[in-house]
């Protein structure tokens, strides 16, 4: 191999789809056929002006100093892979990712994030699937090339947890273009955040936790505070991700202070509240139940009693859910594997230069020395000052970061000399006997002790936040002596050089937070001044006021916009309200109960919690806005399965709303009515629940609120239109409609479009058909996200368009988002639209489908005791139930005549009982395994 191109380059990486499957088939084949793979694809290469850096085996990577040549070249593998005769495996197929972007090269071979996120970009391609970067599109589109085409597919997460990479799909004659979404982390579910800097290193840690939690279903990261235990947690879930059929999903404690509190965090993630008789924790672990998920709970070692007690319960009832714990010590239960998170690497004294620039330690220091300083770099006039730098910080991460943050002021011999002078103070002389977690605090400590007296306290004060906070809140809530609003920006700015304060630029508007371990040193000062009461109750009354002015602007044509900031703010406003609770500040409580009612409107961005300390605190009963509290209870019962409390709940909060001036109690009425509504559907009474969404229209239009008023017409028309009535449907819809296109709220005019297609199926299919698609277009570009009822109500559309191909692609997202909620026998309804598109092909898997879906219609139809009824209960139809509604009946008894003729009625009997006795979760990843297998199927033919 001749010397490698340095400077911008561009990348090729590729991946053979399936091999370890394909070896275990065809161990006697694959010899031949990976030798032919490799052969395609260094030809295609190495024809097109690139080199190949490593091949052979699975795949590999290959280099181009032309962008075009690269696209080329990848067009001309996928040729040769469908055209090549695979006789002895069948075809092989080959997903390719390119990058372009400046090479990092040394000993003739290349390293560093431009390769990384080039691999991570080809991970989330498929099989035969091309796909590049931004940065790649941008050249190739300046110089367009023969007849290939860049398919724009969005921004996309990748499992680096960086900044999200706009993917584009390269396309031309002869190349399949039809492919399933992206495996970017957007397909799982999850709330992994996003990370401001790369992940630097540690490759064998990252491969013992990944084996860890294959082997043992507890794992806690334990070692000192800034070591980067969480950034490591965070890696590997994301990492595992396709491991885990509900995704990974990040409990924060590190701000949790209360040991009670612990259970309302977790269930807060969720949005889980307590059932009728049981607590919220055995609520938390029915909720679980055979999910399967990975959990990353952060921070445990000021809660480990309560943690621990809660993880056990979790892993002894709920066998798909797996623990990865971060905390300074092990939570000390069974079965948990410890595995100590060390310092960085960091060369001897007497390293050579290369030696030097291999060491993690000094990797991190020079990644995040040239963020503060571009031109900074390791030269044979530093080397000494930076190794005795990294090994004087013993390799602890954010002491490095915080050292490096000063390079753009002080050269690495100046840095140890200032953490020379702290570390004497600090051990008393002795110079080479320094603790880590001593080391961490000098480092902090001498950071600290650098910045001005305002720098200090303002940094002391943004310990209140929680998840963050923008400039506006930290100007409203950290202003006083010796700080004024108008310095508040300056003096941020300066900490954020500093590396004491990280801004988030991904956001809507820029977001600064703390890193934990320098928050708990704040939170210390903070308490030092005698300041933390009073900022608490400022913050509390800040993010009160918040919720106030965006709650209403969220309902208007700045939806998307506005609905980031409240999304960006949950945390926040979780702390306001838990800090009215443990005050016991009834007022503050039902405001915020009150204000955040708006974005309850079709959007994500829910405040759940737990009802109970809120429905107890002193003088609740009495308080004005008591009805608006309960109304959240209502909201949050129904969302969990708890139909009977929703329903007292929604009741009370109407008597309580005739105390209440005429705009408040019209819409307390109107929120009541909905809530019924839901109810009522989640029972199968379709029909009923379109009478209360037009009784909460009615409300809505008498409170003038016109979002709510098309809302609640929207929702009626969609319950009258699954239980057929479209008659009664259509003027609803109509009239949702144009209120929607006035106010021009996105997720509005998505939601009425598909309730208006949903009434116009039967009679207008082809504008149906365009109103869907024209709903659909409209809440992916612009909404940027789905909920639920418009997926699931376009899902069932379609298939009464006949449009079973997107019937099934959309049954997918339909399924997920109906496992999180407590309608079954909705998800009943698009089992059995799956098992119907799926009968001719794999019969027996849609007899089992069918009989989970009987199951799911049964679980919501009330007994004689008003309690959920089970499959062996239902009559053979339950005509008032949206499984069995008319279309779906109807539907489900044409697909158990092709399956009778098929399967025979005795076997078919058989594989219907081991569908009715899989619960929700299991129903659900069985349906999502049949959707998948379909669609690779479909593929390949």
């Amino acid at each position: 191999m001749g010397d490698l191109p340095t400077g911008t380059v561009t990348f090729l990486f590729t991946d053979l789809e399936g091999s370890t499957r394909l070896w275990e088939e065809h161990p006697d084949g694959m010899q031949d056929a990976l030798a032919r793979h490799d052969a395609i694809v260094r030809g295609a290469v190495e024809s097109h002006g690139g080199q190949v850096v490593k091949g052979g085996g699975d795949g590999g990577f290959a280099v181009f100093s032309a962008v075009g040549e690269a696209l080329r070249a990848s067009v001309a593998v996928q040729r040769a892979m469908q055209s090549e005769s695979w006789d002895t495996t069948g075809p092989l197929k080959v997903r390719i990712g390119i990058h372009t972007g400046e090479a990092q090269c040394r000993d003739n071979d290349y390293f560093g994030p431009v390769l990384n996120r080039t691999a991570r970009l080809m991970a989330v391609a498929h099989g035969g699937q091309i796909v590049c970067s931004h940065a790649t599109a941008d050249v190739a589109q300046d110089a367009p090339i023969d007849d290939l085409k860049l398919i724009d597919l969005g921004e996309h997460r990748l499992r680096d947890l960086s900044r999200p990479e706009r993917v584009y799909q390269v396309d031309a004659p002869g190349l399949g273009g039809d492919f399933a979404p992206l495996r970017s982390m957007d397909s799982y579910p999850g709330n992994l955040p996003l990370q401001v800097s790369s992940f630097v290193g540690r490759d064998k840690e990252l491969g013992q936790t990944a084996a860890a939690l294959g082997e043992t279903r507890v794992v806690t990261l334990t070692g000192v505070g800034g070591v980067g235990k969480t950034r490591l947690a965070l890696q590997v879930a994301a990492e595992a991700l396709p491991r885990f059929r509900e995704g990974a999903w990040l409990v924060e404690l590190a701000a949790v202070r209360d040991p009670d509190a612990v259970v309302d965090v977790f269930a807060a993630v969720f949005g889980v509240t307590p059932r009728t008789g049981l607590t919220l924790a055995q609520s938390l672990v029915e909720f679980f139940g055979s999910k399967q998920l990975l959990l990353v709970v952060d921070n445990c070692e000021h809660l480990l009693d309560p943690v621990a007690a809660l993880v056990e319960d979790i892993t002894r009832s709920c066998l798909g859910v797996v623990i990865l714990s971060t905390s300074r010590e092990g939570l000390a239960i069974s079965g948990e594997r410890i595995l100590a998170v060390p310092s960085l690497g960091t060369p001897a004294q007497d390293a050579g230069m290369e030696a030097v620039a291999d060491s993690e330690a000094v990797h991190l220091f020079l990644d995040r020395a040239r963020a503060a300083d571009a031109t900074f770099a390791l030269t044979t006039s530093n080397v000494d000052a930076v190794v005795r730098l990294c090994r004087r910080l013993d390799g602890v991460p954010l002491a490095l970061e915080l050292a490096a943050a000063r390079v753009s002021v002080m050269t690495p011999a100046e840095l140890v000399a200032a953490l020379d002078h702290r570390f004497e103070v600090l051990s008393g002389g002795r110079r080479g006997a320094v603790k880590r977690q001593q080391t961490l605090r000098a480092t902090i400590d001498w950071s600290y002790d650098l910045l001005s007296a305002a720098q200090q306290r303002l940094l002391a004060r943004l310990a209140v936040f929680a998840g963050g906070c923008t400039r506006n809140a930290a100007e409203a809530v950290c202003v006083g002596d010796p700080i004024e609003a108008r310095s508040v920006f300056g003096l941020l700015t300066q900490l954020v050089e500093r590396s004491l304060v990280v801004a988030e630029r991904d956001r809507p508007g820029t977001r600064y937070r703390l890193l934990e371990t320098i928050r708990e040193y704040a939170e210390e000062r903070l308490a030092e001044h005698g300041e933390t009461e009073d900022l608490r109750r400022r913050h509390a009354e800040h993010y009160t006021e918040f919720a106030r002015v965006f709650s209403e602007r969220v309902l208007g044509p700045d939806q998307v916009e506005v609905g980031g900031l409240i999304a960006a703010e949950r945390d926040n406003i979780l702390a306001a309200t838990i800090f009215a609770i443990d005050t016991d500040n009834v007022d503050l409580a039902l405001r915020l109960a009150r204000e955040m009612r708006a974005s309850w409107l079709g959007l994500n961005y829910r405040l759940r919690l737990d009802e109970l300390p809120l429905m107890s605190l002193t003088g609740v009963t009495e308080h004005p806005l008591y009805a608006f509290g309960l109304l959240l209870a209502a909201s949050h019962a129904a969302f969990t399965g708890d139909l009977e409390t929703a329903a007292s709940r929604a009741d009370q909060a109407a008597s309580e709303a005739a105390r209440l001036a005429d705009g408040d109690r019209f819409e307390v009425e109107s929120y009541a009515c909905s809530i019924h509504g839901t109810v009522a559907s989640a029972k199968g009474g379709t029909h009923e629940a379109g009478r209360y969404l037009e009784r909460a229209a009615a409300a809505s239009k008498s409170a003038g609120r016109p979002p709510e008023t098309a809302y609640n017409l929207a929702s009626a028309a969609t319950y009258y239109a699954m239980s057929g009535d479209s008659e009664a449907a259509l003027p609803l819809a109509t009239e949702a409609q144009a209120i929607a296109r006035g106010i021009q709220m996105p997720s509005l005019t998505v939601f009425t479009n598909v309730a208006l297609a949903g009434a116009l199926v039967i009679d207008d299919p082809e504008r149906a058909r365009n109103l869907l698609r024209e709903g659909m277009e409209l809440m992916g570009v612009t909404v940027g996200y789905e909920t639920w009822t418009e997926v699931v109500q376009a899902v069932l559309i379609s298939a009464r368009l006949g449009d079973w191909s997107q019937t099934m692609a959309l049954s997918g997202p339909a399924i997920r988002h109906l496992q999180w909620t407590s309608d079954r026998p909705l998800l009943g309804a698009v089992v059995n639209l799956v098992a119907h598109c799926v009968a001719g092909r794999d019969p027996e898997a849609s007899a089992v489908l069918q009989g989970a879906a009987r199951a799911l219609a049964a679980a919501g139809l009330p007994t004689a005791a008003g309690e959920v009824g089970s499959a062996r209960d239902a009559p053979a139809e339950a005509p008032n139930s949206p499984a069995d509604s008319d279309f779906v009946t109807l539907l489900r008894r044409t697909t158990t005549g092709m399956l009778r003729e098929s399967l025979g009625e005795a076997h078919l009997r058989e594989l219907r009982h081991e569908g009715e006795v899989l619960d929700r979760d299991q129903t659900v990843a069985y349906a999502l395994e049949v959707i998948a297998r379909d669609q690779a199927d479909a593929q390949n033919t």
